[in-house]
């Protein structure tokens, strides 16, 4: 009885293939688009940012 050989690891090179062409996309774009998609990044993770805060003040009071 032959046993089919499965390599170890799947083939990922169509997602380097992605992430390379992802970066190469990135560094094209203007400074202005990079500042814009930073600021987009920002007001995203603002109520995550403002929940963070509350959980922290909130047990700051209880700790001696």
């Amino acid at each position: 009885m032959t046993m089919k050989k499965t390599p170890p690891y799947p083939d990922i090179s169509d997602i380097l293939a992605r992430k390379t062409e992802g970066r190469r996309e990135l560094a094209r774009r203007s400074f202005g688009e990079k500042i814009a998609a930073m600021e987009t990044l920002r007001e995203r993770l603002a109520p995550l940012k403002r929940a963070r805060e509350e959980r922290q003040a909130r047990k700051a009071p209880g700790k001696s």
